[in-house]
């Protein structure tokens, strides 16, 4: 008999390490339903009310009664046309608005650094993609959002683009002026895909980014990475009639959803607008003046609008060819970490889990944290106190790699390399070859080379440098590289 439950047993031992959630799910570990009574109802019973589609609690595939109005609730909140509970994240969002919007061979523009559902779904639907170049900042470490002139310059080189599919903030909490490039392409009859995963919050205060809810095409809102929503429980959001949406949502959908998880998507909603506006102001001057104090240690610091604007700003006048304005914003709603250069954003992440502190995620140069209104004055004065005791040279060692964000020769699509047979061979001897599978340096976490494009000499460099320094970079096993077979 195995009378073991290793998950289980995992994750209970995690929760009681009580550490502080500055990580995703946005509801913090429960504590994001206890704001009112109906909430701590709900989190209080939640194995209770694990139930299936019985006659009174309506269906989701075929809404007429409490979750249809809890739909039309939640587009009237983000002031869409039409909006949709995802009971399996954001990911079924995504392949279900690619497979609306598009047809099998379409051309469509795609962020670089998009999510992997979107590379799942240029494979899955079949379609043509011209990528949108990266900007990588290098002086605090982080990537950003594409600018309007890599946009258009990607729009001008596509031959009949029918879509493009944009991520709005990236995975730093980072955003940038994107209305007018929306109402644009749209004009242009480009259907707009947008992946505002970490963005469900915007716009709810005015000191937060615009919400982008009411422009796009098909917006993506994971719920549960920001709001008080259970993990897996996102939002669609449509403002184009589309006749063959609903078939595409039921079939990437489970026929059996989650009571839970749609129950927290509607108190999710309610969150925002009973209490978001007023919590959020709360939230954000709290986190400013602890920004302050951290900043003043001088051991990491805390990015801003103005860092990254001012990067921004020294790019476009050392390439004169740059006729747009771009502004970045940043979610002041979390907090990017940035150390100087010699330090290690992975070993900040180890030691702030030391003192029970959990980051989102870590990058070469630092961490993001993840804030939210549930967390207290005490929770703020944690983080400080964690880097006011931080010894500078217990997380030094990290070594800078090299990467550029040129985009490689594309020879097939995606989908066209999918079903062809591949061969490891030797990353240093494989210029020329066509990739089987993407190679990606972490990071930036940004595809170097992508499926379908031709691996260069200076891909070939830069892999070289990730190996020599033991740092992380996908597609690369045993220094062998996936590539498409020679003989076919």
């Amino acid at each position: 008999m195995f009378l073991k439950l290793p998950l289980l047993e995992e994750l209970l031992k995690y929760h009681n390490e009580k550490n502080l959630l500055l990580s995703m799910p946005g509801n913090k570990g429960g504590i994001g339903f206890l704001d009112d009574e109906i909430g701590e109802k709900f989190v209080k019973k939640l194995g209770f009310l694990d139930i299936t589609e019985v006659d009174p609690l309506d269906n989701l595939h075929c809404p007429d009664g409490a979750i249809k109005e809890a739909q039309e609730l939640l587009a009237k909140t983000y002031k869409a046309k039409k909006a949709y509970f995802l009971v399996n994240g954001s990911s079924s969002g995504n392949l279900a608005a690619m497979f609306s919007a598009f047809d099998e061979g379409d051309e469509v523009l795609v962020e670089r650094n998009c999510h992997k559902s979107i590379y799942n779904g240029l494979i899955l639907r079949k379609l043509k993609v011209k990528y949108i170049e990266s900007i990588i900042d290098d002086e605090n470490g982080v990537f950003l959002p594409p600018d309007k002139e890599n946009i258009y310059k990607a729009l001008g080189e596509s031959l009949n683009p029918k879509g493009v599919i944009l991520t709005y903030p990236n995975y730093f909490g980072i955003t940038y002026d994107i209305e007018e490039i929306i109402i644009d392409l749209k004009s242009k009859g480009v259907k707009v895909i947008i992946d505002c995963a970490h963005g469900a919050h915007f716009g709810i205060n005015k000191r937060l980014p615009k919400s982008i809810a009411s422009l796009g095409d098909y917006v993506v809102l994971s719920a549960h990475k920001t709001l008080p929503a259970l993990t897996q429980g996102s939002y669609l959001l449509v403002n184009e009639e589309n006749s063959i949406l609903e078939f595409y949502l039921k079939a990437f959908m489970t026929t059996s959803p989650s009571y839970l998880i749609m129950a927290s998507l509607d108190y999710a909603r309610y969150y925002l607008d009973k209490y978001g506006e007023k919590d959020y102001e709360i939230l954000i001057d709290k986190s400013e003046s602890w920004k302050e104090k951290i900043n003043k240690l001088k051991k990491v610091h805390i990015l801003c609008k103005d860092d990254l604007n001012r990067q921004y700003k020294d790019r476009v006048a050392n390439k004169a060819k740059i006729k747009s304005k771009q502004e970045y914003d940043i979610d002041l709603s979390r907090y990017i970490l940035t150390l100087p250069n010699g330090y290690s954003g992975h070993k900040l992440l180890d030691y702030l889990r030391t003192q029970k502190i959990q980051a989102e995620m870590s990058f070469s140069r630092g961490v993001v944290l993840i804030l939210s209104p549930f967390n207290s004055e005490e929770d703020l004065k944690c983080i400080y106190e964690a880097i006011l005791n931080l010894e500078m040279n217990s997380i030094n060692g990290q070594i800078e790699s090299k990467y550029f964000s040129d985009i490689p020769e594309k020879k097939l699509e995606p989908y066209e390399v999918f079903k062809l047979n591949g061969e490891w061979c030797e990353f240093e001897s494989c210029e020329g070859n066509i990739a089987k599978e993407a190679i990606i340096p972490y990071p930036p976490g940004i595809p170097l080379v992508c499926q379908g494009e031709i691996i260069s000499q200076n891909s070939i460099d830069i892999i070289k440098d990730y190996v020599i320094n033991k740092k992380n970079i996908l597609g690369v096993k045993n220094n062998k590289v996936h590539v498409i077979n020679r003989k076919q």
